[in-house]
């Protein structure tokens, strides 16, 4: 089985990246030098970003401690992103990185302990029953400069204070969620303000976004807080020499004609998630043709795009519709979305921007709206034909 997931054995699955890896390298090395990068990272869903980071992530030196937050998962357990849940998150990440190096984490605790300890405890509500280095994580009330200031200076404390330690680096995955904290762009300018006296840590965001997501204009655009000064990679799909290396090292005993794999790797476009989905429901006693992997991939779509399944059961009706439209339209420009949906101008904005910062919209020279992922599309339109209607 091919995984589907990120596996806890990263290195028996992952798969070249060399030319990846060695440019997010090169960058993250700045913190050696006392000349830290910030990286922003994107590419599509299911094209392998999170992968391809936790395996660096595992492959750093001794001398690195590193810390991976899933913005995604802070959303998932509370319906909603708060700056105080993120700060927490980082928190409790920071203590988990620091116990996988008992030493640094000896040395350092007492440290540690005595900046939490001057955080004015008394402006915060301990409702929470998780603590961190035995102290209990504050419900903020009216102090969040004090929690911020805390938080966001501590890897670098930890770095100074430690002969062991030469740098950090610290993943935020799924960063587009960050957009539904009360104030997106007042974050951001959080962190810069906080990154820019740091001489040794490495912040990395990554996410599904789409290039034209308001989000990216955010963080990163001309008016954003790091105003063009992270450093951004796009990682790609794989091309089709790539995916032919690909399942003959990892899924070799699946086999198929030349037009098989046309057809194969028309259907997945090289995105590893889909390539991974897609193996796991051929059969390895059978070689594969055109004609065998378009009807495979018909009979079985709803396991080769699961995860749109999960994606699509959390998109509201107001998403659902555009969506909708532009599967029967292929492309709208934006009057004529406002038009065929009857929404406000507010409305299809608010919800346009949503979708454009959930990867799911792309925004053409042509000045109109399509869907980004084919798919999404080719499974939408599956499911209107073989059973009359739109996925609810």
């Amino acid at each position: 089985m091919m995984p589907t997931t990120v596996p806890r054995n990263i290195n028996k699955y992952f798969f070249n990246r060399k030319k990846d890896i060695k440019k997010i390298n090169i960058q993250i090395s700045s913190i050696y030098e006392d000349l830290p990068n910030q990286l922003l990272i994107t590419g599509n869903r299911g094209v392998g970003k999170t992968f391809l980071l936790k395996k660096i992530l595992n492959d750093t030196n001794d001398r690195t401690l590193t810390a991976y937050i899933d913005i995604s998962k802070i959303y998932s357990t509370n319906k909603k992103v708060t700056e105080e849940e993120i700060l927490k998150e980082i928190l409790s990440n920071i203590y988990e990185s620091l116990q996988q190096r008992q030493s640094v984490l000896k040395n350092f605790q007492d440290n540690i302990k005595h900046f939490i300890s001057n955080v004015k405890l008394h402006e915060y509500e301990f409702t929470d029953v998780a603590s961190i280095f035995d102290i209990p994580i504050p419900k903020i009330k009216d102090n969040y400069k004090t929690l911020s200031k805390l938080v966001m200076e501590l890897p670098q404390k930890i770095v100074d204070s430690s002969d062991e330690i030469d740098g950090y680096i610290i993943v935020f995955d799924e960063f587009q969620f960050i957009k539904h904290v009360e104030n997106p762009e007042a974050f951001f300018w959080l962190f810069r303000s906080y990154i820019q006296d740091q001489s040794n840590v490495c912040y990395i965001f990554t996410g599904s976004v789409s290039k034209s997501a308001d989000i990216i204009e955010d963080i990163n655009g001309q008016t954003g807080a790091f105003a063009g000064r992270m450093i951004q990679i796009d990682i790609e799909a794989f091309t089709k020499e790539e995916t032919k290396n690909y399942i003959d090292e990892k899924a070799n005993e699946l086999k198929f004609t030349t037009d098989g794999f046309e057809r194969f790797y028309k259907c997945t476009r090289g995105i590893p998630a889909y390539i991974n989905t897609f193996c796991n429901v051929l059969d390895s006693g059978k070689t594969y043709d055109e004609n065998m992997i378009k009807e495979t991939f018909m009979m079985k779509m709803d396991q080769i795009v699961i995860m749109w399944l999960y994606i699509w059961g959390n998109l509201n009706e107001y998403e659902k519709t555009i969506i909708k439209i532009l599967t029967d339209d292929n492309e709208l420009t934006w009057n004529e979305l406002l038009k065929k949906t009857g929404y406000s101008k507010s409305t299809l904005t608010k919800y346009i921007d949503s979708l454009n910062n959930k990867a799911i919209l792309k925004y053409s020279r042509q000045n109109t709206y399509a869907l980004n992922d084919k798919m999404l599309e080719t499974w939408l339109k599956y499911k209107k034909e073989t059973e009359g209607q739109y996925p609810m």
